[in-house]
């Protein structure tokens, strides 16, 4: 068909409607109501059957700053001929833009954006990937508290500052690579894994809002000989000595305040967290209540845990005992163990058993018994450790209410065991003789025999011999 001139186009006038004009293979020109005519290009990209339109950014005209109608065609050739050989060159182009933008809108944001401010914002809009939720409250505290200066008790102790305060007023724009590993350096003089905790946030913060230092020692592609090793977290288990397990079963028996020793021994039975149990009403964070224990079937559940999961306790006859007798006649909403600080309690104990295990050491001594009792898929379900990375615990091996019950049980018995296994029997008082002594003389002594005490001897329970509970369970 015949191409259109500069005359015959322009004879063209705007309609009530938009309507286009074909100018060349493959360009149009499209006439709206206000007058407006803009160029479009169709074109299709080689191993594609999809046609596409490109608006041209210039309006049609002979005017300054509108495209002519040859430089129009010549345009549209490009694109066409482009699209012939593989390269979409409008989408590249489009793509180049917002990349421009973004950096631009980046640069001004970070103009005025301190680390400070940025790791404000990291906690408030943080979400988890995989689903959605935030940042727990006490995760959000530890890294505010990196920002702060150190602040000086009533009795003139000076605390030491937070690990990233140094550098917290630093706009992100002016961070330098120098900045980090000084900030690193000092950190270790204090402690390896408060400076790793450090640097592990202050590369989380970075790398979600997009910064990138020049020679960053916490980036992926800097050099390894420029790079800072990060250490690897290590456990630091200190567990109830085996041989003193049983000391400390009794030790907390006697303990004069019972609530807060139940609170222990209860800890000590599930291997729950001291927080999941008490809470933390600084971070929020609800204490088991009365409520919360369903006595008829020996369960409670945890909600919202550490690793952002509930967590369903199948409480064993022991811990069971305990949880009842600190429901009893008290109301729904009360905690079940209303304590204040339990540690005056935890230290009599420690004292009479000759112990020094901490809060979290029963959590530690509970995983520790369990270990040699109830298989490794049990374990970490009963301690409430996320099982996303391993395939065979997380997609293939599952555990009933019955075999997690058998197990808590299990772990109960032989603390139960330990408790009575080495306690000796009351020593025998001489036997009275039927005869008169003669006045200085002494009554000769009466060989007795006694039976052990039935109440010294291990329960014959499930948990008294080893070798069965790890073929049971």
């Amino acid at each position: 068909m015949p191409l259109l001139t500069f005359r015959a186009i322009e004879a063209h006038k705007p309609r009530a409607q938009p309507y286009k004009l074909t100018l060349d293979r493959g360009l149009r020109l499209r006439i709206a109501p206000d007058g407006t005519r803009t160029l479009l290009v169709r074109y299709t990209v080689k191993g594609s059957e999809v046609e596409r339109q490109h608006r041209l950014s210039q309006e049609y005209g002979e005017g300054p700053g509108q495209l002519k109608l040859a430089a129009a065609r010549a345009e549209a050739a490009r694109i066409r001929a482009l699209a012939r050989d593989g390269v979409d060159w409008p989408a590249a182009e489009e793509a180049r833009l917002r990349a421009e933008a973004a950096a631009r809108e980046q640069a001004d944001r970070e103009g005025g954006l301190t680390l400070a401010k940025a790791v404000r914002e990291y906690v408030e809009k943080k979400r988890r990937a995989k689903d959605g939720l935030p940042l727990k409250a006490r995760t959000r505290a530890e890294y505010l508290a990196m920002l702060e200066a150190g602040r000086t008790s009533k009795a003139g102790k000076k605390f030491a500052d937070g690990g990233l305060y140094p550098i917290a007023e630093r706009l992100l724009s002016k961070l330098t690579a120098d900045d980090i590993r000084g900030v690193h350096t000092a950190l270790l003089k204090r402690s390896e894994r408060e400076a790793t905790y450090s640097m592990q946030v202050l590369r989380a913060v970075l790398r979600w809002h997009g910064v990138v230092v020049p020679g960053n020692p916490l980036g992926r592609d800097t050099a390894g000989r420029d790079r800072i090793v990060l250490a690897a977290a290590k456990g630091n288990p200190s567990p109830i000595p085996p041989e003193k397990l049983g000391a400390w079963w009794r030790a907390a028996g006697a303990a004069p305040s019972r609530v807060a020793a139940d609170y222990y021994r209860f800890q000590l039975l599930t291997g729950c967290r001291g927080g999941e149990i008490h809470g933390d009403k600084r971070h929020g964070y609800a204490p088991i209540k009365v409520g919360d224990v369903d006595c008829e079937l020996g369960k409670l559940v945890l909600r919202d845990t550490k690793n952002r999961s509930d967590h369903r306790l199948l409480l064993s006859r022991q811990a069971l005992e305990i949880a009842t007798r600190n429901c009893s006649g008290r109301k729904p909403e009360d905690p079940l163990f209303p304590i204040v600080d339990a540690r005056k309690t935890l230290a009599w104990i420690n004292a009479r058993a000759g112990t020094a295990v901490q809060g979290h050491g029963l959590r530690a001594t509970f995983a520790s018994v369990a270990e040699e009792l109830v298989s490794g898929g049990a374990l970490k379900r009963m301690l409430n450790h996320a099982t996303g990375g391993d395939v065979t615990l997380g997609h293939y091996v599952g555990k009933s209410e019955a075999q997690l019950r058998a197990a808590w049980q299990t772990v109960a018995d032989f603390i139960d065991a330990e408790a009575v296994k080495d306690v000796q029997p009351a020593p025998v008082p001489p036997a009275r003789s039927g005869r008169r002594t003669q006045r200085g003389g002494t009554a000769p002594a009466v060989a007795t025999r006694r039976r052990p005490s039935r109440r010294a001897q291990p329960p014959s329970s499930e948990g008294s011999s080893f070798q069965s509970i790890s073929e049971r369970v």
